[in-house]
């Protein structure tokens, strides 16, 4: 079996700034986005949650 990365979260202190950088700074588009959650779908595979 092909070890793979597929979900990376990251804590980080200031979630609205991290909302700013990503959405409106790179115009990255949120498969998800409530309360303290924030997810991107940054691969075909991969997803990113802050």
């Amino acid at each position: 079996m092909d070890q793979r990365v597929s979900f990376i979260t990251l804590a980080v202190p200031d979630l609205a700034a991290e909302r700013r950088f990503y959405v409106e700074g790179l115009r990255w588009a949120p498969e998800l986005d409530v309360d303290d959650v924030l997810m991107f779908r940054v691969g075909e595979r991969l997803v990113l949650s802050l």
